[in-house]
């Protein structure tokens, strides 16, 4: 969430000045700035309102929640017939290809079959729609247009957790969860105070993560041990004060108290925050309004944010902290 918004140049692309060849596209939902947020950290790029970012890698789109699919760059151009010039000059493997085309604002103004056919007429080799060895996009975009090749997609792994055996009225849903998780993608460990029924450490234990959940409910700690079983998953659950716990991990990843703990009851929250600080040099908190000044006044010195407006307008804070 941090660091400048992607730059693009008019004859290849670029992320902050520096060409690359690697693409990725997202989802697209509106007011949804946690979508950018997870990209960035995951790619070092940021998408744009068609979903599409220059990045400098794609190694983790796997694991990614809005962000889906990679793309290894290997024509960029201002218009559709200067890719399709600029393909035609290019030798690489494409022995049994499909080809899609990516262009939800309608820039091309063609169909995708239109668009794949024109292409396919100037690579050598013979498409294959339904059994290919190589994927490609065409992808249009706000400084022009591209021609990739997919190199990887999300595994949409985070979809069977919605069917988790417990909830509760305010669980995060599966998706969401594991872009928060996202944002801190260099973090092995990760603690989350307020677990509820243990959303984010689900999404932690999958990955793969060392992960902690903590909370003082006694029901929803049973929900949270009773989930992970489910998906046979391992993990340290607690029931304890969030204020005092003392386990250390890499980041604090956790959806704080909303209700009666947020508005009347700041000093609360105000300690899970500064306990926080101890516990991790790095974090995402989710509150539902901007919680800045706490975050700054319990001792984290870099926050950046942003937010997700649901349903009836209720928004989602997005704290992405360091110390």
């Amino acid at each position: 969430m941090n660091g400048k918004p992607a730059t693009e140049s008019s004859d290849a692309p670029s992320v902050a000045g520096r060409a690359v060849s690697a693409a990725t596209i997202c989802a697209r939902v509106d007011r949804h700035g946690l979508i950018a947020a997870e990209c960035w950290e995951l790619t070092g790029g940021r998408p744009d309102a068609d979903g599409v970012a220059m990045c400098h890698t794609v190694d983790l789109v796997t694991r990614g929640a809005y962000v889906q699919t990679g793309l290894r760059v290997l024509a960029h151009a201002t218009s559709y017939a200067e890719l399709v010039d600029a393909v035609s000059a290019l030798h690489f493997d494409a022995d049994r290809f499909r080809i899609d085309l990516h262009d939800p604002s309608d820039r091309l103004d063609m169909s995708g079959q239109a668009a794949a056919t024109t292409m396919a007429n100037v690579i050598e080799f013979g498409p294959d729609l339904n059994d290919p060895l190589h994927r490609f996009v065409i992808a249009a975009h706000s400084s022009g247009v591209l021609f990739g090749e997919v190199m990887t997609t999300t595994d949409a792994g985070y979809r069977v957790h919605d069917t988790k055996p417990w909830t509760t009225s305010s669980s995060l849903d599966a998706r969401f969860s594991r872009a928060l998780v996202n944002l801190v993608p260099s973090a092995r460990s990760i603690i989350d105070p307020c677990c509820g029924a243990g959303s984010i450490v689900l999404e932690a234990a999958s990955l793969g993560l060392a992960a902690i959940g903590v909370d003082w409910k006694r029901p929803v700690v049973g929900m949270t041990r009773e989930n992970l079983a489910h998906f046979g998953y391992d993990a340290v659950v607690e029931l304890a004060d969030s204020r005092t716990i003392e386990h250390r991990a890499d980041a604090v990843v956790t959806d704080l108290p909303y209700g009666h703990a947020i508005e009347t009851d700041e000093g609360v929250v105000r300690s899970i925050l500064e306990r926080g600080v101890e516990m991790a040099s790095e974090g995402v908190y989710v509150a539902p309004t901007d919680i800045s000044e706490w975050l700054e006044r319990a001792g984290y010195r870099d926050v950046a944010t942003c937010t997700v407006v649901k349903r009836a307008g209720f928004t989602r804070f997005i704290h992405r902290v360091a110390r």
